[in-house]
């Protein structure tokens, strides 16, 4: 069995596919609709977000370069 993955879009209630030609000439399929996010909390930037993780990995000066070098290192 094969997947195939679509981009869509919904107008008035119908699909209209972003690549209809991938699409084949008969088939089945199941269709997932992602909400839009709340708009509630504002995103973080990249610094923001490590800045939260380290305080939030309680990570202190020498922690976060140990922290560091260890993801250097896995990255080899």
């Amino acid at each position: 069995m094969s997947y195939l993955t679509l981009e869509i879009e919904i107008d008035h209630g119908k699909v209209v596919p972003k690549e209809p030609a991938r699409l084949p000439q008969t088939g089945t399929g199941l269709l997932t609709i992602f909400q839009p996010e709340d708009q509630g909390q504002p995103a973080l930037t990249p610094l923001q977000a490590l800045d939260a993780l380290q305080k939030h990995l309680r990570l202190d000066a020498p922690k976060t370069a140990a922290w560091m070098n260890l993801v250097r290192e896995a990255r080899r």
